[in-house]
């Protein structure tokens, strides 16, 4: 006898991730991107060399530790922090699913600044929580008042803050931070990703707050983005429980030492943040510069900048071979775009490039 299907197939999956967009990024072909805040700095080849030699000498027919315990001590010893409060993961956005997987449910309050990184609301509500949504002040910077009082009120479980923050380019101060780990048992989770470009950095209030929880990765300033690693510092106690979502042997072999020989490269990492950060401050200066651009100070290797018509100006760049970010669809963000910093030659083509569609008429735009 065959029973009577009373559901479709679709309706076993939870109505919190069918209500829900997933993070989708449209493809264009164009020789100058700086669309992603990758760094423009590729590996070194002799460095590259080094790295498949090691992943030579592996194993490849065994699986790779559960937790690199090597590479562990190595960022606790550069971060400056308790091994045991360590942990690395495939990838910082990975971990923010971690922590909201162990501390979000049905209900669960999470305060988020906005406009920011779009998969923050979008793992939360995937795992049954309520987004609280924040807005940024109206020059796009956090409100940090406005912060405190959201999540007393609100009674949140968790506070996510991308400091420096994307796509703003805003950074929270340590003080402002203190105020909110001090006023609050939520946990504050503080995406990092940008921070090295940064002249701060949570990390020194770790040692006396455990609520806070610090991500960090190799995709931004360590210019790794291809081998998926991030590592979060936190409290021991957070970290063993936020260890037990985790995927066994979710660093592969490769990772893992690609990252191990990234890390013996401090003296060029610090090179390159300081080539990338005076960039970025130039660029700035460029596009105050340039009539009809309204840049925003930046803490991280982004700007973001308005004009009056993004849409076209972004499609426009496209057909000179400059790949940017239209961030209109974000909120607040109807007249903006975002950049990420290149090399020197790359933002001089984007500024060029920026220039020249500007000189379009308004009426040619419309057209």
């Amino acid at each position: 006898m065959i029973r009577e299907l009373t559901k479709l197939p679709i309706n076993r999956i939870r109505a919190e991730v069918r209500s829900v967009d997933g993070y989708h990024l449209k493809s264009y072909d164009c020789p100058v991107k700086l669309n992603q805040n990758e760094s423009p700095f590729d590996v070194p080849d002799d460095l590259k060399d080094r790295i498949l030699e090691r992943v030579r000498q592996r194993p490849w027919s065994r699986y790779p530790e559960p937790m690199p315990m090597d590479l562990v001590a190595a960022l606790a010893h550069r971060s400056g922090w308790d091994p045991r409060g360590t942990m690395v993961c495939n990838g910082s956005n990975t971990l923010v699913q971690l922590v909201l997987s162990v501390s979000t449910s049905q209900g669960t309050k999470v305060v988020i600044p906005s406009p920011s990184f779009s998969l923050y609301g979008l793992y939360a509500g995937i795992f049954g929580g309520e987004v609280v949504n924040v807005p940024l002040t109206q020059d796009f910077r956090f409100d940090t008042n406005l912060i405190r009082e959201t999540v007393t009120k609100e009674d949140a479980n968790c506070v996510i803050l991308c400091s420096p923050n994307n796509p703003t380019g805003c950074a929270i101060s340590n003080g402002e931070l203190e105020e909110l780990l001090d006023t609050t048992d939520a946990l504050v989770l503080v995406d990092e990703a940008y921070g090295e470009f940064n002249d701060w950095s949570a990390r020194d209030l770790l040692a006396n707050h455990r609520n806070l929880i610090i991500l960090k990765t190799f995709s931004k300033a360590l210019g790794t983005a291809g081998i998926r690693i991030g590592y979060l510092l936190a409290h021991p106690e957070l970290t063993q429980q936020i260890l037990k979502a985790k995927i066994p042997f979710d660093i592969n072999v490769f990772s893992h030492v690609a990252a191990m020989c990234i890390l013996e490269q401090e003296g060029l990492i610090k090179k390159r943040i300081a080539y990338i950060s005076r960039e970025r401050d130039r660029v700035f200066n460029a596009l105050q510069s340039i009539e009809g651009v309204t840049p925003y100070p930046s803490h991280a290797n982004l700007i973001l900048f308005e004009v009056e018509d993004p849409h076209w100006i972004f499609e426009t760049l496209v057909e000179q071979g400059v790949l940017i970010r239209n961030v209109t669809g974000y909120p607040m963000l109807s007249r903006a775009l975002r950049v990420s910093i290149g090399q020197r030659e790359e933002n001089d083509q984007f500024l060029e490039a920026l220039s020249q569609s500007l000189k379009e008429p308004a009426a040619a735009r419309r057209s």
